[in-house]
């Protein structure tokens, strides 16, 4: 069995992989793979599974450099003797994230407030897109989502028939990646997210999955370490500066 960094990162990289393969541009080569969807926000990723050297610094960097598309650049610090500062005359770190973990050994008590509903049909897909820029700014289309349904799990979460956000359930190998946990503005500060973390958690205890892997943003890290999530490393995501 791989570390529990080593499979949150291939839960994560499988996840754009997917998306890249289904709906827009998946690419493997020697050194860097990529996932790219045109007229879309996310993934719009390239990656490296490896620990980061010069070499490789200019290899991403003149992919980059080429690319039509704004491609956003994770560097992951879980490998021993690689470069650890990116930022550059070229590059501009653009956020920072926490890989976090789960053992999954004992189910959550839920407060039953939440009713969820996988989505399935036009109209839900519809919804599931136009509330999620409301949660994080940014889009995911309405093509992804109606060309990868299957194959990746999109939640709709309800408050007495009300709306309250998102998650995407990804899982993979021994673990399942909790990914697009988002509540709408009006929502907010009510306990949600951490209701709709439990319910998924539970899910995956019910489907005898041994972790659960995310990567948080600042403002969401304490609640995945009420529930117990340890902080695992860091992603520090890069993109080219504008010249």
């Amino acid at each position: 069995m791989k570390n529990i960094n080593e499979l949150n990162i291939a839960n994560l990289t499988a996840l754009w992989t997917t998306v890249g393969r289904l709906v827009g541009n998946y690419s493997k080569g020697n050194a860097c793979e990529s996932s790219i969807v045109n007229h879309s926000q996310w993934p719009n990723k390239i990656w490296i599974k490896e620990g980061l050297n010069t070499k490789l610094l200019d290899q991403l960097t003149e992919q980059m450099t080429s690319s039509k598309i704004d491609l956003v650049f994770p560097h992951w610090n879980i490998y021993l003797d690689e470069i650890t500062e990116v930022a550059s005359d070229t590059f501009i770190q653009k956020s920072e994230q926490t890989g976090m973990s789960l053992k999954l050994d004992q189910a959550f008590k839920l407060s039953n407030s939440l009713n969820f509903k996988r989505v399935s049909q036009k109209e839900e897909v519809k919804l599931w897109t136009s509330i999620y820029p409301k949660c994080f700014g940014y889009v995911i289309s309405e093509e992804i989502l109606s060309k990868t349904k299957d194959e990746i799990a999109f939640y709709l979460f309800y408050a007495n028939d009300e709306l309250v956000g998102t998650a995407i359930y990804f899982p993979t190998n021994e673990v399942v990646g909790i990914h697009g946990v988002g509540i709408i503005p009006e929502m907010r500060k009510k306990g949600f997210a951490e209701e709709i973390m439990k319910i998924l958690l539970n899910k995956a205890i019910s489907e005898s999955i041994s972790y659960a892997t995310l990567q948080a943003s600042p403002l969401g890290k304490g609640i995945y370490k009420r529930l117990g999530f340890t902080e695992d490393f860091t992603i520090k995501n890069y993109g080219l500066k504008a010249i």
